[in-house]
């Protein structure tokens, strides 16, 4: 019989978490049993829609946790629910992603335990350099919580960052051998965008695309670009792919700003991967990161990554990459996406160039390689033994 997996998300939308709960539901969809836990529901735009169709074409059931704000008793709401479907489903693992999902468990466990229900097995996947940034007593409590679990980061970045935690709070540290880094998997997905060269004449395609949040840089985009276009003596035209709290404020902005060059604001769009080679340069402004997917699915496809030096995304490239600046550094940020309007062909050249290295790194093979002996090793599944395994990597 499969091992009955659960994936607890903070929501089926736009997120590399998310993406990446999918990816190896569709992969060991043969191996396990899997279904899904998203704390928030499931998002009302395309991105969303196509994550549930792809699961549900997969026969995985996605429970919904709850519609209430986080802070206005959501996660209490969403740790009952959740509680319910354990005793209901009782899964052999339960795999957590980011902190909306850890703290929605350690509620569940702690409603659990006291009506005297069983724990099953948790992995976490830490998708963030920076923890529980605006709920740190919380996420102390969580941390003391989730002590006995797998813990898997998707960078080493991700991983210090855990542990610094932790030590900032008191908490014991959590033993070497339960803690690892897997780097999060990228595939190609079928090109769907115009060649390059079509449409050159309208300027340099930049792509900015992700959450609206200060946290991706959302905020700095008014004033980055504004410089960029004092700086460069090419033209460009601008694409922002996302949603969040700074939405209406980048909308009043395109509204009202001069800026010669053109800015689109879009939803976010199923499929990104396939129509990034439709772009010259992307955007990434961000100012903490886990294992940015988006920056290796486009140096994949030879789009140049203009970024900034965090944990994550610095081990994305190598460290004589010269397209990253200070987490934060409107000026510094301008003046590299300057550099790539005005000299194109050169960063692009560049990005093909690490190719073969984001590859071999970050393909969608070693991420399953590394999930695969995590899942067999706690659930003990028969099969090769480890020494027999084909290593990740070989």
């Amino acid at each position: 019989m499969r091992a009955r997996v659960l994936h607890v998300i903070s929501h089926l939308d736009l997120g590399g978490a998310e993406e990446v709960a999918i990816s190896l539901t569709e992969q060991f969809g043969g191996e396990h049993a899997f279904e899904f836990f998203a704390v928030g529901g499931i998002a009302d735009n395309p991105v969303a829609q196509a994550m549930h169709a792809r699961l549900s074409a997969l026969g995985v059931p996605v429970h919904v946790g709850t519609s209430l704000d986080m802070k206005r008793g959501g996660l209490l709401h969403a740790g009952l629910k959740l509680a319910a479907l354990l005793r209901r489903r009782r899964p052999d693992l339960v795999h957590l992603h980011t902190e909306i999902p850890e703290t929605t468990y350690a509620l569940a466990a702690l409603a659990s335990r006291l009506g005297g229900g069983s724990r099953p097995l948790v992995v976490r996947t830490i998708h963030n350099s920076t923890l529980w940034p605006a709920w740190r007593r919380i996420g102390s409590w969580v941390e003391g919580q989730l002590g006995g679990a797998e813990v898997v980061a998707v960078s080493q970045g991700g991983l210090r960052g855990l542990h610094e935690f932790r030590a900032q709070n008191g908490l014991p540290p959590l033993p070497e051998s339960r803690c690892q880094v897997v780097y999060n998997g990228v595939k190609l997905a079928a090109p769907n965008a115009l060649d390059r060269r079509e449409g050159a004449e309208v300027g340099l395609r930049v792509l900015f695309a992700g959450r609206l949040e200060p946290q991706k840089g959302a905020d700095l985009l008014p004033a980055l670009l504004e410089r960029a276009c004092q700086l460069a003596n090419g033209a460009a035209q601008v694409t922002i792919l996302g949603k969040g709290s700074l939405a209406l404020h980048l909308q009043r902005w395109s509204g009202e700003t001069r800026l010669p060059w053109p800015v689109t604001l879009a939803p976010p769009q199923p499929g990104l991967s396939g129509a990034l080679a439709g772009y010259d340069v992307v955007l990434m402004p961000s100012r903490f990161e886990g294992l940015p997917l988006l920056a290796a699915e486009a140096l994949l496809v030879g789009t140049p990554v203009i970024g900034t030096d965090i944990p994550g995304l610095r081990e994305v490239v190598p460290p004589t990459y010269p397209l990253l600046a200070p987490a934060g550094d409107v000026e510094a940020l301008a003046r590299l996406l300057a550099d790539v309007v005005d000299a194109p062909a050169r960063y692009q050249e560049l990005a093909r160039g690490l190719r073969g290295e984001i590859e071999r790194r970050f393909g969608l093979p070693q991420m399953l390689c590394g999930y695969r002996r995590i899942y067999r090793e706690l659930l003990r599944v028969p099969g090769k033994e480890a020494s027999h395994e084909r290593p990740c990597g070989a």
